[in-house]
């Protein structure tokens, strides 16, 4: 099974399907196309249900339908076929080295490999002939990586009932139940301008940007202190980005920067957010915060929900090694279903490679995955 992980890791790697992050995006069709295209050929001699599902002008998901023998909930199956740019090694990011069974390029490991795992196993499944106990839903997401419409978009859309979800990411095939929600947004400090030569004419945006800043730690430091973390690691709050200053001859008059905060179980994203905005309001300057880029709740699964006893029993077994439930300071999404079903973040690879030069996958681990994947497709969950 480790030369059909190799060609298809291999087939998903060639295919660009790179986020823009927020920035221009002149092509004419969306970012996931090319990955959308290839599934709907690889699966057409099964004659599976297959629907595009537009998310935004440049993101769309491929809903794949397997009828099961009852019309109990369905196991959603979800993975995302965006990437991240890979500016810092395009002369070889797109195009899969193969080694043995490894296999680099950006998104072989974040996140084709599960991608591939995914469809091994449905494809187990279509060729066996025999319909799964219940229905089986897998998702090729758009827009994990940014803003997460892909998934948004198909909760409120979906019209069956969902009964649990297992989400592709690297995960070392070690069950997730618990991970952080993430908040992003910018805050601008505003300041006045003057000439350098008479600097306390104007008031200096960069500076209040550093009050700013030591108040957002502050803030992380309460979090942690109150949301010890679990199984997730304490809250952050993170600085990601910085801008300010027009000339080099004059007092700066605005400066804006871009927070990352990860919210941990328990907690509430608004009410987290309202409470930053609040200590950044108590300092006496001129502030603006934009509406937030994500606003991504937390993972909560129980780590004795039957839900998750099984899937570890499937790793466990396929693995030949005792595993238990973890947790992770990431945020994927699973956290959009998490108040409505169990879900479970489980897929091969390293998250320590993910985004990263020379991102790698071992098609061994992606062959063990689609093995687990199976099992959990063919469980009758009544």
């Amino acid at each position: 099974m480790s030369d059909r992980a190799v060609e298809l890791v291999r087939d998903l790697v060639a295919l660009k399907t790179v986020n823009p992050m927020g920035r221009d995006y002149g092509a004419k069709v969306p970012v996931e196309r090319p990955v959308t295209e290839y599934i709907e050929a690889l699966l057409a001699p099964f004659g599976v249900t297959a629907l595009r599902q537009s998310c935004s002008p440049i993101h769309e998901n491929l809903l794949i339908r397997v009828e099961g023998r009852s019309d109990g909930p369905c196991t959603l199956f979800e993975s995302h076929a965006d990437t991240v740019p890979a500016d810092d090694w395009i002369d070889r990011a797109f195009r899969p080295r193969v080694e043995g069974s490894l296999v680099y390029g950006r998104g072989a490991c974040d996140d084709k490999a599960s991608l591939a795992g995914m469809l091994m196993a449905l494809i187990g499944v279509l060729e066996s002939g025999k319909a799964p106990p219940q229905t089986v839903l897998m998702l090729s997401a758009g827009d994990e990586e940014y803003g997460q419409c892909g998934i948004r978009h198909f909760v409120q859309t979906i019209d069956a009932p969902i009964g649990r979800g297992i989400f592709g990411e690297p995960t070392q095939l070690v069950p997730v139940v618990q991970h952080k929600g993430t908040v992003r947004w910018d805050i601008t400090v505003h300041g006045r301008s003057a000439h350098t030569s008479r600097p306390e004419l104007g008031r200096n945006a960069i500076l209040d940007t550093m009050r700013v800043i030591e108040t957002l730690d502050q803030q992380q430091c309460e979090f942690q202190d109150r949301f010890p973390g679990g199984l997730t690691g304490g809250p952050t709050v993170t600085v990601t980005m910085i801008h300010g200053g027009r000339t080099r001859n004059a007092v700066p008059d605005e400066c804006t920067i871009a927070v990352d905060m990860r919210i941990v179980p328990g907690m509430n994203s608004a009410k987290s957010l309202e409470q930053v905005i609040d200590a950044v309001g108590r300092l006496d300057m001129e502030v603006t915060h934009n509406e937030p880029q994500i606003m991504a709740p937390s993972l909560n699964t129980a780590p004795d929900d039957p839900f998750t006893s099984t899937t570890i029993e499937a790793c466990s077994s396929c693995l030949g090694r005792s595993v238990k439930a973890e947790g992770a300071p990431y945020g994927t999404d699973a956290a959009w279903v998490s108040d409505m079903v169990p879900a479970i973040v489980l897929g091969p690879g390293r998250i320590d490679t993910a985004h990263a030069i020379d991102e790698v996958i071992d098609a061994t681990e992606i062959a063990t995955c689609a093995e687990i994947y199976h099992r959990l497709m063919v469980h009758d969950w009544a």
